[in-house]
């Protein structure tokens, strides 16, 4: 008996060992049963739509027009119009990974960036620098993002500085009574998405 008591208390420990060891010690990290169900309720019930004003069309006419004549001149792999319908379905599956109705920018531009490193990735490596340099307008950097989102809320800053000004003038008051200027996120995530920017967050935090 007390052996198998002994048995039984190893036992324990050791299932306690491996659920332990199944939890993430980054909180950041999605435990693999919740992103389990994540997956299966994207495949389920997600299917993001292309919409006519959804993305920029004429940023994807412009990239398979200059993949097309860099390959023809590298005598590379042709591109095709399967290469942007590629595009378009990695694009649909980067926002189905995100549980959005419809594809956006940053859905296109993640696919955008998959297809150049695939494409430049292929090439002989004496180009690949110059590749680079050469398609990196088409991708969208955070650190462009973050460029854009300073000088809106920037001009949110004047706008409101001039508002509160104008305000102590009306009361006979000087500008050394101007206190803390503050502006709402939500206008701030609203004048973004005017640039087609979706996520503030990570720009707020760097701030």
């Amino acid at each position: 008996p007390t052996r198998d008591l002994q048995q039984n208390q190893d036992l324990r420990q050791q299932q306690q060992d491996e659920a332990s060891a199944n939890q993430p010690s980054n909180p950041d990290i999605i435990p693999q049963d919740l992103l389990r169900k994540y997956i299966e309720y994207a495949r389920a019930n997600v299917r993001p739509q292309l919409q006519e004003n959804g993305f920029d069309k004429e940023k994807v006419a412009s990239l398979y027009v200059a993949l097309r004549k860099e390959s023809q001149a590298s005598g590379g792999v042709p591109i095709a119009v399967r290469h942007v319908e590629s595009m378009m379905r990695m694009a649909e599956a980067h926002a189905k990974m995100h549980l959005r109705e419809h594809v956006r920018d940053d859905d296109m531009d993640a696919a955008v960036r998959m297809m150049l490193h695939s494409f430049i990735h292929a090439q002989k490596f004496s180009v690949r620098r110059a590749l680079e340099r050469s398609f990196r307008k088409y991708i969208s950097s955070s650190e462009d993002r973050a460029h854009l989102l300073l000088h809106i809320l920037q001009d949110m800053f004047r706008k409101e500085q001039m508002y509160q000004t104008i305000r102590l003038r009306q009361r006979n008051q000087g500008e050394e009574a101007l206190g803390i200027l503050e502006v709402p996120v939500e206008d701030l995530e609203s004048r973004a998405r005017e640039r087609r920017i979706y996520n503030v967050h990570e720009f707020c935090r760097s701030s």
